[in-house]
């Protein structure tokens, strides 16, 4: 294992020069014979060349994969990934795969006390490539470690109202689909993939932020506007800000808007989303595309937002009314929530705690894109991102907007971090000018189905 280390570098230097100095040979003898031998020489000449460039290029790679060789050597040496006895040498077994995007290090099964420790090798691969990893599979025979090669930095979008800084408007979500979401400059998911939208964290964590930019997101596509067929329904257990946001929105938009903080404001808004939800399921029956989908048909979505569900609970008591009406929020919940996504009406749940209490587990679970802000423990990482390996959960620096993310369509197996777009507002004013901002007219968000 512990081999000298062939000068490679000097050695491919050694043999550049004296090819350079038989091809400058060759080119001046080949002035001084025959003219008949003259072409042949400059063929050779051409010849010899190409080999050289051929025999350049191999030499390089094998320099690689020499160079390759010893980083390993080494960090199997550093990290204690070998046994060796008087009787036998037994190490870690990796192979490196390296393309445009990616560097993959796969580490070998050999059904020896080496297959636990090859596969919690996160930290120390990371250090040794200055990569941070974005995958990690476990097979049976192999455990496969993939990094990301000139990662694009997260930047977060920062709008306001003052001539300081850019203000949202329309032009921001001109050329995003109407099934996406935009996060930030690296990230984005599609609701046509997430129904049901998970936004948690504590106070003081963004989670407002966070219901803003959706709102946003939402009214850019035309969702909630007069005229559009589409509605914003908004219950916030609470009364609290996003009562308040609501409210603001219904004085601007009208009908298409719908506020609510009682358990039977929820009961009559989860009812109308799922009529809602009939009405255009009936559309698409008719429509003479094969298996297509509300935004296959150009429909606007509607948005049903639900804000601290738990306290909607606490509201319904304990009597046997009380009982019934939350049971039948439940019921339409669970419908909106398995059934929404191909007629384009999508709930959007937000709590500072994904627990049982606060969010049923059978509800919880039909929830696939989660934006989680602040620092939550393993206990509710596991609640919120259940579909996740969790085992190399990113840590965030405390920044403003920061969150974990995690949706369904990405080929992701943990959350990554992520920063929610921020729009500086101080009064309600400024937020209603956002609104009129941003909306598209009647004419530009209108449904046509076909």
């Amino acid at each position: 294992m512990y081999q000298t280390v062939p000068n490679f570098r000097k050695r491919l230097s050694n043999l550049t020069l004296i090819y350079i100095f038989f091809i400058i040979l060759l080119f001046f003898f080949s002035f001084a014979i025959h003219n008949i031998l003259i072409l042949p020489s400059w063929l050779f000449l051409f010849y010899l060349a190409g080999k050289i460039f051929r025999v350049r290029k191999e030499f390089k790679n094998n320099i690689s994969v020499w160079n390759d060789y010893l980083m390993i050597q080494e960090f199997i040496i550093n990290n204690g990934l070998y046994k060796e006895t008087s009787d036998i040498f037994l190490s870690a077994i990796f192979k490196i795969s390296e393309s445009e995007k990616d560097i993959i290090i796969s580490a070998y099964k050999m059904g020896s006390f080496l297959d636990s420790k090859v596969e919690n090798i996160d930290t120390e691969l990371s250090g040794l490539l200055s990569l941070d990893i974005t995958k990690k599979d476990i097979l049976a025979d192999r455990v496969e470690y993939v990094f990301e090669k000139n990662k694009r930095e997260i930047q977060q979008y920062v709008f306001a109202t003052s001539d300081g800084k850019e203000n949202l408007t329309k032009n921001f979500f001109q050329n995003i689909p109407k099934d996406i979401i935009k996060l930030s400059n690296t990230q984005q998911f599609s609701l046509k993939q997430n129904t049901n939208i998970g936004l948690y964290g504590r106070t003081g964590t963004g989670k407002t932020v966070t219901l803003q930019w959706m709102l946003y997101s939402a009214l850019a596509k035309g969702s909630g506007i007069k005229g559009s067929d589409s509605y914003i329904k908004i219950c916030d257990g609470k009364g609290a800000d996003l009562f308040a946001l609501g409210g603001i929105l219904k004085n601007i938009l009208g009908e298409n808007i719908s506020v609510g903080q009682t358990p039977n404001s929820l009961a009559k808004l989860s009812r109308e989303m799922v009529e809602i939800m009939d009405e255009r399921y009936e559309l698409i029956s008719k429509s003479q595309a094969l298996n297509a989908d509300g935004y296959d048909l150009n429909m606007i979505p509607s948005f049903l937002f639900v804000d601290e569900l738990a306290s909607i609970k606490d509201s319904c008591g304990s009597s046997k009314e009380g009982k019934a009406l939350w049971n039948e929020i439940l019921q339409n919940l669970g419908l909106i929530a398995r059934k929404g996504r191909q007629a384009c009406c999508h709930w959007v749940c937000s709590t500072q705690d994904p627990n049982s209490e606060n969010i049923p587990v059978e509800l919880r679970t039909q929830i696939s894109a989660v934006l989680y802000g602040g620092s939550p423990s393993s206990e509710r990482l596991r609640m919120a991102f259940s579909m996740c390996d969790l085992e190399n959960v990113p840590r965030g620096k405390g920044e403003r907007g920061e969150a974990l993310f995690y949706a369904d369509g990405l080929s992701m197996s943990e959350p990554e971090l992520t920063k929610i777009p921020f729009v500086n507002l101080q009064t309600k004013q400024e937020f209603g000018e956002v609104v009129l901002n941003i909306i598209p007219s009647i004419n530009e968000s209108r449904t046509e189905y076909e």
